[in-house]
C-alpha cells in the first residue's frame, strides 16, 4: 500500500502550485525529508501545527506522517489565548508557527529553526508524558475555533482509508486539479489535499477568498478543475452569478459540511447539468475523517435532501432509535481532552453513532431528518449550542439561551442590556460573519413539565425552523 504521505508518484509530475512557483513531487519529497530532519527525535513526540494553506504547512504536516510523529492541526488565526489553553492542556513537545512574530517562548518554548514561511518552537523539558500510541497520527479540533480541548484522535489507517475511498468514488486522477477553499485545519478541506496527494494530482494552493478577484485570477491561469465548499461557499456563488462565469477548466464540485439548501442544491444541480460538471453532495463528520457518504451527481435532481449512498468500504444503517450508525476503517481511535489521551488506542472498534437521525428510502439513498445533538454548522465549522451558552452566562453572569441551524444563530436573554454585548462577544470569540448571529429579549423562559428548558418554543420565538 502507498500512503499519501510517502510519496510514490513521478519525479517530474506537479503536486502544488503556490502563487507563481509550481512546485513537483520530486522537490516535495526534498523539502519534506528536511523538515523530518528538523523534527527528529529518538521517540514518538506531539507537534502543533498552526496551519495556512501554504506549501510550507503541507510539507510540515507530510514530515510529520512520515516521520511517525502525532500532528495537531490548528487554524493560524487561532486565539492566542485559546492556544495557550490548547497548549497547557496537551503539552507538544513542538510548535509550528506560520506567523514569524509569534512569541513561542511565552508559553515556554524555544525558537529551534525555521522552514520557509513557519517558525519551529521546541518545548523545553519539563517533566515526561505517557508514551503516545503508535497508532496515533492527528488529532483534529470538534469544536472549530472554540479553543475546547476535546480532539478527535485519527490514526494512520483511518487518514488513508477515506483518502482512498475519496479517490474511488471521485475517480480521481492525476489530471484532476483542485484549489483550496477550505481550512486545511478542517476536516473537510484536509480531506481534499490527502485524496488527491494520493492520486497524484497537483493542488493550487491559495488562502484568497472565493469573492476575491486573485481567487479567481489564480483559478483561471492554473486551470483549477474542481472546487469544495461549504452551503455558504456555494451561497457565495450563486450572489456571484455562478451562472454567468466563464470556468472552462472546472469539471467536478463538491459540497459538505452541513445541508445544502433545497434551492441552492436546484441551482447548482441545474447549472452543472447544463455544463457538464459534477456535482457531488457529500456527508461527513471528523469523527470518520471525513466522509461516509456521497450523492452520485445524477442524482442531484432526483434525489434533493439526500446524502446518498456509501462511500467504498463503509457501511451505513439506523437503529431502533432512527440514528445513522456508520461502520468503516475510517473511524476514529476516539477522543481526548488532555495530553495523558493520547495513550489511548482504538476505542471505538470502526463504529461511529453519528448523532444525526436518519432513514432510507426504497432506493437506498439515506436522509437526515435532524440531529440528536445540539450542535450547528454555520459557515461549516461545528458549534456546540450549549457551549456558547456556558461560556456567555460565565462571563456576563446572566441567564442565555441559544438555538440555531446550519444558517444562523440566535441568542435569546431576559436581560435587553446584555444582548448586544453579548453577540457582539460571540462573534469575536467564534470568528463569525456578523450576520450569522443575532440576539433577542425574552420574558420568560418556556419550561417543559420535566423542568427543561422548552427550546422548541424558544426556537419558534427566534424563527428557526
Amino acid at each position: 500500500m502507498m500512503y499519501f504521505w510517502n510519496n510514490g508518484h513521478p519525479g517530474n509530475h506537479a503536486a502544488f502550485i503556490e502563487e507563481e512557483e509550481t512546485i513537483l513531487f520530486s522537490e516535495l519529497d526534498r523539502d519534506v525529508k528536511a523538515c523530518m530532519e528538523k523534527l527528529h527525535s529518538e521517540t514518538k513526540e506531539l507537534l502543533f501545527l498552526l496551519c495556512k494553506n501554504t506549501y510550507s504547512t503541507i510539507c510540515l504536516y507530510l514530515a510529520a506522517l512520515r516521520g511517525g510523529k502525532t500532528v495537531c492541526l490548528l487554524p493560524a488565526s487561532l486565539d492566542p489565548g485559546l492556544l495557550a489553553h490548547l497548549i497547557e492542556s496537551y503539552q507538544p513537545e513542538w510548535l509550528a508557527v506560520s506567523d514569524l512574530n509569534a512569541g513561542g517562548e511565552l508559553f515556554g518554548y524555544e525558537t529551534f529553526q525555521h522552514f520557509r514561511s513557519h517558525t519551529l518552537f521546541q518545548r523545553r523539558k519539563v517533566g515526561e508524558h505517557p508514551p503516545i500510541h503508535p497508532e496515533l497520527a492527528l488529532l483534529l479540533s470538534t469544536s472549530g475555533t472554540t479553543g475546547s480541548p476535546k480532539m478527535v484522535r485519527l490514526s494512520y489507517d483511518n487518514l488513508q482509508a477515506n483518502a482512498s475511498s475519496i479517490v474511488e468514488y471521485l475517480k480521481l486522477n492525476g489530471d484532476h486539479r483542485p484549489i483550496t477553499t477550505l481550512p486545511m485545519s478542517y476536516s473537510y478541506g484536509l480531506s481534499v489535499i490527502n485524496s488527491h496527494l494520493l492520486a497524484g494530482a497537483c493542488t493550487i494552493l491559495t488562502e484568497e477568498s472565493i469573492v476575491s478577484r486573485t481567487f479567481w485570477d489564480q483559478f483561471n491561469t492554473n486551470r483549477a478543475a474542481s472546487i469544495a465548499g461549504v452551503p455558504y461557499t456555494y451561497q457565495m456563488l450563486r450572489r456571484l452569478k455562478f451562472a454567468e462565469m466563464d470556468l472552462p477548466s472546472l469539471k467536478q464540485m463538491t459540497q459538505a459540511g452541513g445541508r445544502l439548501p433545497a434551492d441552492l442544491q436546484r441551482y447548482f444541480g441545474e447549472v452543472c447539468s447544463v455544463r457538464g460538471i459534477e456535482f457531488y453532495v457529500m456527508y461527513g463528520q471528523t469523527e470518520a475523517t471525513a466522509r461516509m457518504s456521497y450523492l452520485p451527481p445524477e442524482k442531484m435532481l432526483t434525489k434533493p435532501g439526500s446524502i446518498g449512498i456509501v462511500i467504498p468500504n463503509g457501511n451505513l444503517r439506523v437503529d431502533e432509535q432512527e440514528e445513522l450508525i456508520y461502520a468503516g476503517p475510517n473511524v476514529m481511535l476516539g477522543y481526548a481532552e488532555s495530553r495523558g489521551d493520547l495513550k489511548r488506542g482504538d476505542e471505538q472498534q470502526s463504529v461511529l453513532r453519528t448523532g444525526d437521525l436518519a432513514e432510507f428510502d426504497e432506493d437506498g439513498y439515506c436522509f437526515i431528518k435532524g440531529r440528536l445533538k445540539r450542535f450547528v454548522k454555520p459557515f461549516g465549522l461545528r458549534i456546540n449550542l450549549d457551549d456558547i451558552e456556558s461560556y456567555l452566562e460565565k462571563k456576563f453572569a446572566g441567564r442565555f439561551f441559544c438555538v440555531g441551524n446550519d444558517t444562523k444563530i440566535v441568542i435569546l436573554c431576559e436581560s435587553e442590556p446584555l444582548l448586544e454585548v453579548a453577540r457582539l462577544d460571540t462573534l469575536q470569540r467564534y470568528g463569525l460573519h456578523h450576520s450569522t448571529i443575532k440576539a433577542i429579549r425574552i420574558d420568560d423562559v418556556p419550561i417543559l413539565n420535566s423542568g427543561k428548558t422548552d427550546y422548541s418554543v424558544l426556537q419558534r420565538k427566534a424563527g428557526i425552523e
